[in-house]
């Protein structure tokens, strides 16, 4: 009866005081989930993600959630009222600006979604790095039925003590590739951010083109119409006719192309911002004012010292360098003490005892591992120097590419255009006062008209080059 009781109210002390912080741990953990819950009927979203800042890259993001998604029943029903109810001539004539779809992209953008949560999975793997071992718990007997007595019975308690800094050197290795991740994310985000403002300024200058490629039209049926006049008037022969309403044909098909960009620059938008169709009729923007960029060297300086990409690779670094500290205190050992209680049935007495112990460091000492880790640094080094390197080759081949289209972007603005301009208005001046023939008024109107659209062309390559460089040479955040 004694050692029945006795092992009656040992098992219950150990339960109540190994147990009783899980216990209440896990209640306070319910109170603060149901003190959480906004509704019984609503789903318990277990993780939204964090909306980051992203002002490395010019760009800082308002706090609000990414696609609404928890909205309660009844402000689903009232948006879907809402956009039921608003005219489809509103969102025709309705304009963006640049940053209302830079802030769209951010917000709706998968990937960056994606890199969210897996930032948000290590800081859990943070959290469990730094956890000690569980205590450990039991029962256990000795010299059971030894001279024919019960022998003894008791109950012991445990843990392994972590020595040499080894937990929380595990949550500085997290915490470097917690940091690595957010570089990760700065690069997507300045990708995605290029890859916008891209496609906004293919819009714009597809939005010139239809403007460039209509007026040719208007002016090809305005010289169809004075032609037949001619004719009419026994002024001119049949033959000018035709000939401008073949250059109205051919203003027609150019028109058509326009539109047919336009239409394209619409929908490589729309897949940015996660849409099949754009919400709003056109984008708001002077394409014509282009804004020049430094020195190639100064803007060598400028990439290297901001770009996420090489954040990144140091990043990775001082992680590969955090790895070796922790490998270095691996072979520390870790001390394992036990306490027993026990009811001897022989004697009636209550006996303790205890034990430490600890493995012996003298065959693994953990040296292959710090042979690895040291050389991972060594690997991670000559990756940022690589990288380096590389965007240096990448910004040479843009940097040229953008030079070209500056030079002549600048012959157009200074001589071409102006040229051509002024040749349409002396001719058509000539031609008034029957002082020029009606072909070569075709012909310099073809000629100006051509020359805008060139000039639209050589403007969106500029474009394309200049947000690439100041976009840290960054895009395709789709790929």
């Amino acid at each position: 009866m004694h050692s029945i009781r006795f092992l009656s109210i040992a098992l219950v002390a150990l339960v109540a005081f190994g147990g009783c912080r899980t216990v209440q741990q896990q209640f306070n953990q319910s109170l603060a989930t149901r003190s959480s819950t906004p509704d019984s009927g609503q789903a318990n979203h277990l993780y939204e993600p964090k909306q980051h800042s992203v002002r490395q890259v010019g760009f800082v993001q308002d706090e609000q959630a990414n696609d609404g998604r928890q909205t309660t029943a009844n402000s689903l029903e009232f948006e879907t009222v809402d956009s039921v109810v608003t005219p489809v001539s509103q969102l025709e004539n309705a304009s963006a600006s640049l940053p209302e779809l830079e802030q769209t992209a951010i917000a709706t953008n998968p990937a960056i979604q994606e890199i969210q949560a897996e930032i948000e999975s290590l800081r859990g793997k943070l959290t469990q790095a730094g956890l000690p071992p569980n205590p450990t718990v039991g029962v256990n007997g000795e010299d059971i039925n030894e001279d024919g007595g019960s022998g003894r019975y008791g109950v012991y308690f445990g843990r392994q003590v972590v020595r040499g800094n080894k937990l929380n050197l595990s949550r500085s290795v997290v915490c470097a590739e917690i940091s690595a991740a957010e570089q990760r994310l700065a690069v997507i985000e300045q990708r995605l951010l290029t890859d916008v403002r891209q496609r906004y300024y293919d819009l714009l200058v597809a939005q010139e083109k239809v403007s460039v490629a209509t007026n040719l039209v208007e002016i090809s049926q305005n010289a169809v119409d004075v032609s037949k006049k001619l004719v009419e008037a026994q002024e001119a022969a049949r033959t000018a006719v035709l000939q401008s309403e073949v250059e109205l044909q051919n203003a027609i098909v150019v028109q058509r192309q326009a539109e047919n960009q336009q239409v394209g620059a619409r929908r490589k938008l729309a897949a940015l911002l996660g849409e099949s169709e754009l919400p709003f009729g056109f984008v708001d923007g002077n394409v014509r004012s282009a804004v020049e960029l430094e020195g190639f060297e100064l803007s060598y300086d400028q990439l290297v010292n901001s770009s996420p990409e090489i954040a990144a690779l140091f990043a990775e670094v001082e992680q590969q360098r955090r790895q070796l500290a922790r490998e270095c205190a691996e072979p520390i050992p870790n001390l394992t003490w036990q306490t027993t209680l026990q009811y001897d049935t022989v004697g009636d007495d209550v006996v303790a005892g205890f034990q430490f112990g600890m493995p012996i460091p003298t065959l693994n000492r953990n040296q292959g591992a710090i042979h690895q880790a040291r050389h991972q640094i060594i690997a991670a080094e000559r990756r940022a120097e690589k990288k380096a390197l590389n965007l240096r080759q990448r910004l040479a081949a843009a940097y040229e590419d953008y030079l070209d289209a500056k030079l002549q972007i600048d012959a157009y603005d200074s001589e071409i255009i102006p040229k051509a301009k002024e040749t349409l208005e002396l001719v058509t001046k000539g031609y008034q006062q029957g002082e020029t023939d009606f072909l070569q008024l075709l012909t310099a109107q073809r000629t100006y008209s051509q020359i805008n659209l060139t000039y639209l062309a050589r403007l969106q390559q500029l474009w394309r080059q200049n947000v690439e460089i100041k976009g840290m040479l960054l895009n395709g955040s789709l790929e």
